[in-house]
């Protein structure tokens, strides 16, 4: 588990630092203030095996299409400010004192690329690839170089292409942390996909341990099972009725719960980044969301990074925590300073919280 994070040159942060990370982080902050972009710096960090990720933080942001050719043009964005001539820096702490960092910088092909004539890329003089650098206090760096190029079938089509600049008699390996899950706010958790992922679980014999956690919202589940319906598989629920229910009609609060604890066990001991938590989500089931994902985060190892707009998810998350024999839990404001403009966070502790709601303080 990651206990400090430094994130330079990405989105809107010019440089970022998280101390005294916990196992259950949740960031708060106003509207446009970077709470996403967090989440995605360290999904960038913690997803090195899937290297189109970079490039795709912006598909899922809606500001290219996947057909776009030009690296440059795609990820630029990801630079504070534009300034792709400055490297981006995520460097991460863990519980080993172990220091790791990825570099991500913007550089000009090292090899012509071929293109379709009709590519608005070819306006450029310069055509640049996104270079990777990943280095840890006891390992040689590790570089990779990513491009796009057309696809020998499809010309329209763009696949990714991967360059390697260690030692070809090396043994190169891609390096990764265990597995993260990106649950986004804007894309929405499929019924097959979870349905995937409960009978991942399901093989190993967990089925128990998901419905004991869910019944902390849902005391009348007995059981769950996947079912295929219209050639669509889909979790279905015992209630205690006379048919199984689709999980996705007992509502939105145990739906998405449900798809939260099956990220947060599937992901066992790596990380889960949850953006908008209490979407969908009653205020008044809120403590026991918060106490179903402490006890699946603790029993399965995860590391959770969640966003909020909601001062009752704040409440609801200590309260939840407050509870518990162990407050592993911490809370992270992201504010602009107004002398420089640039993002600082205010780190809440469990006596912080208790402080400003006793006396009603803003912590959104």
């Amino acid at each position: 588990m990651f206990k400090s994070l430094t994130v330079k040159n990405f989105r809107c942060f010019e440089e970022l630092t998280l101390n005294q990370i916990e196992r259950v982080n949740l960031i708060g902050g106003m509207n446009n203030i970077g709470k996403t972009a967090l989440l995605e710096a360290i999904h960038l960090m913690t997803s090195l095996d899937s290297l189109e990720i970079p490039l795709k933080l912006n598909f899922d942001r809606g500001i290219f299409s996947p057909k776009t050719f030009d690296v440059e043009e795609i990820c630029e964005w990801l630079f504070y400010q534009k300034k792709a001539h400055k490297a981006i820096k995520i460097e991460v702490i863990d519980e080993q004192d172990i220091k790791s960092e990825l570099k991500l910088s913007l550089e000009k092909a090292a090899s012509p690329r071929l293109f379709p004539l009709t590519l608005n890329s070819n306006r450029r003089k310069t055509l640049k690839d996104l270079k990777l650098e990943f280095k840890t206090a006891d390992q040689k760096p590790w570089q990779f170089t990513i491009f796009l190029v057309p696809d020998k079938e499809d010309p329209d089509t763009a696949r990714l292409g991967i360059e390697h600049q260690n030692d070809p008699l090396e043994d190169v390996g891609i390096p990764s942390f265990p597995l993260s899950d990106f649950i986004s706010s804007r894309l929405r958790i499929s019924p097959t996909q979870d349905a995937e992922r409960f009978s991942v679980l399901e093989a190993q014999n967990k089925q128990d341990e998901i419905v004991k956690i869910l019944n902390i919202l849902e005391p009348r589940l007995k059981r769950l099972s996947v079912l295929v319906t219209g050639g669509v598989p889909m979790i279905n629920g015992d209630i205690g009725g006379s048919y199984l229910i689709p999980v996705s009609l007992m509502g939105e609060g145990i739906n998405r719960l449900l798809s939260m604890v099956l990220s947060i066990m599937n992901a066992s001991g790596g990380t889960v980044l949850i953006d908008e938590i209490e979407n969908g989500i009653h205020y008044s089931v809120l403590a026991k969301i918060w106490e179903s994902i402490a006890e699946a985060s603790q029993r399965f190892n995860t590391q959770i990074f969640a966003t909020t707009h909601s001062q009752e998810c704040i409440n609801s998350a200590h309260e939840a925590f407050a509870n518990l024999e162990s407050y592993d839990f911490r809370y992270f404001r992201l504010q602009r300073e107004q002398n420089t403009g640039l993002i600082k966070t205010a780190i809440y502790e469990k006596e912080n919280i208790e402080t400003s709601i006793d006396l009603n303080l803003e912590m959104r």
